[in-house]
């Protein structure tokens, strides 16, 4: 069963933009970032278990998507 919903009005979306200045900040600073094994060419994966981002070798990657936009 299919369902069709239809509506009269166009949704609103209410956003804003910030600009925040960042250029006293160091990565290791940030509260959520795991930087004791930054290292050049590491990236930062988000570990779920730890609630932070952490520095980790990327090793096997030839390619990455970022997706569409």
């Amino acid at each position: 069963m299919a369902l069709t919903v239809r509506t009269s009005a166009a949704p609103r979306i209410n956003t804003s933009v910030k600009k925040v200045a960042l250029d006293s900040v160091n990565l290791e600073q940030l509260n959520n970032i795991d930087s004791t094994n930054l290292s050049d060419g590491y990236t930062l994966i988000y570990d779920a278990a730890a609630d932070k981002w952490v520095a980790q070798a990327v090793t096997g990657v030839t390619n990455i998507d970022g997706g569409t936009f």
